[in-house]
């Protein structure tokens, strides 16, 4: 397989899981729906057009890279706790992917 496939193919991949994150995100609480997430939306667009319509291109794969770099920060945000981000709190907590209440059943 190609080099400029593959990049593609896990540029694509990583725009899906960073999307589905941020979704998740904001259904579960850890971060506010606020118009502020539309900054994310944007470099998604960008990431994007950078990974399908500038393949090959220099500007694409600064614009990959650049959009990776943003992906590996995602990590260190959630640890820390910055941003409005609650992972240190429900990292702390006994009931952190299974709370009682979700699956009728308690611990108590």
């Amino acid at each position: 397989m190609k080099q400029s496939v593959m990049l593609t193919i896990t540029s694509l991949l990583s725009i899906l899981f960073m999307t589905f994150h941020l979704t998740d995100d904001i259904l579960f609480g850890m971060a506010s729906p606020r118009f502020a997430n539309l900054f994310a939306v944007l470099v998604f667009v960008i990431w994007l057009y950078g990974t399908l319509v500038l393949a090959e291109r220099r500007a694409g794969y600064i614009i990959i890279l650049l959009g990776s770099l943003l992906g590996l920060v995602v990590p260190v945000i959630h640890m820390k706790g910055a941003s409005g981000v609650v992972g240190g709190e429900i990292g702390k907590s006994t009931q952190a992917f299974f709370p009682s209440s979700s699956y009728g059943h308690s611990s108590r």
